[in-house]
C-alpha cells in the first residue's frame, strides 16, 4: 500500500513541479515580451501582463505540493529538534493534521471562488482561438488544484512517517521526486 501511495505521490508531485517550472519559464518569456513591447516599441500588449500574473498564480499553487513534500516551506523547527523521536513522530502527525485541515479549507473555498468567478472575465485577455473572454475562474481554479495536490503530498509524507519509512524532520531535506 505504501509503495502504491509513494508511486502516486511521485507522479503527482513530479508532474506538479515540472509544470510549475515550465510555467516559470513561460512567465519569464511573456514578461520579457511585455517589457520589450512597452519600453522599446512603446505599444504595450494588452494580454501579456494579465497572462504572466495568471501563470504566476498557477506556478505558486502547483509548487506548493513539491514544497510540502520536500519540507522546504518556512517552519519553526525548534520544538521538533528539542523533543525525542517518539514525540517527534506524534508532533509530525499533529502538524500533518493541521496542514490537511488548512488544505481542505483552501480546497473548499478555492472551489467556491472558482465557481463564483467563472462567469467573470479577465480584462485584456481573450481566447486566441475563439475570441471569447477568458474566465477569472480559470485563475482561481489553481487554488483547489494546488490544495488537492498538496493533500496527496501531505498524506504520502504522513504515511511514510507512520510506517517508519521516513523520519519526521524539522527542515528541508533532499526530496526524491
Amino acid at each position: 500500500m505504501l509503495s502504491v501511495l509513494r508511486g502516486i505521490d511521485r507522479l503527482v508531485v513530479g508532474a506538479a513541479l515540472g509544470t510549475a517550472m515550465a510555467l516559470l519559464a513561460l512567465m519569464a518569456c511573456i514578461t520579457f515580451y511585455q517589457v520589450i513591447t512597452r519600453f522599446v516599441f512603446e505599444t504595450p500588449s494588452t494580454w501579456s501582463e494579465v497572462t504572466a500574473r495568471a501563470l504566476m498564480v498557477w506556478m505558486v499553487y502547483l509548487g506548493l505540493a513539491a514544497c510540502l513534500r520536500a519540507g522546504t516551506l518556512i517552519s519553526v523547527d525548534m520544538l521538533m529538534n528539542a523533543v525525542g523521536p517518539r514525540t517527534r513522530k506524534a508532533l509530525a502527525v499533529c502538524i500533518a493534521a493541521v496542514s490537511l485541515g488548512v488544505l481542505a479549507v483552501m480546497f473548499w473555498y478555492g472551489w467556491a471562488m472558482a465557481e463564483r468567478t467563472a462567469t467573470q472575465s479577465l480584462a485584456g485577455l481573450t481566447d486566441p482561438i475563439t475570441g471569447a473572454n477568458v474566465s477569472i475562474g480559470l485563475v482561481y481554479a489553481a487554488i483547489p488544484v494546488g490544495a488537492a495536490l498538496a493533500i496527496v503530498a501531505t498524506v504520502a509524507r504522513l504515511a511514510e512517517v507512520l510506517a517508519g519509512a521516513a523520519e519526521p524532520r524539522a527542515g528541508p531535506a533532499t526530496p526524491d521526486i
